[in-house]
């Protein structure tokens, strides 16, 4: 895919998905969700949380945790690592605190 096609791909990425997620039944949300949820009016806190799991001490998960408000309600949106993420925290304002988690065997 040529380097235009995949920038014209990812610009509109907002528009081709939309998907609901929700803090009381879901662990973890894709960049998608976290899209929706913005677009939907959740504001997101500067602060986020990068924490990243090793399994066996060879790969590494990287969930990005982001508090979403709206209203009265806050919640926890721990988003799946992904380009998109790392491309959405290069471009927006916030504070990036990176902390290790256990290593899981």
């Amino acid at each position: 895919m040529t380097d235009e096609k995949q920038q014209n791909l990812q610009g509109q990425y907002q528009d081709i998905t939309s998907q609901h997620w929700s803090y009381s039944s879901e662990r973890y949300a894709g960049g998608d969700n976290l899209l929706t949820a913005i677009a939907r009016g959740w504001s997101i806190d500067r602060k986020v949380v990068l924490q990243r799991h090793w399994f066996a001490g060879m790969r590494c998960i990287e969930v990005y945790h982001f508090t979403i408000r709206r209203d009265d309600v806050v919640a926890d949106m721990a988003v799946m690592g992904n380009p998109y993420v790392k491309r959405y925290l290069a471009n927006h304002p916030h504070d990036l605190v990176e902390i290790e988690d256990a290593a899981v065997a």
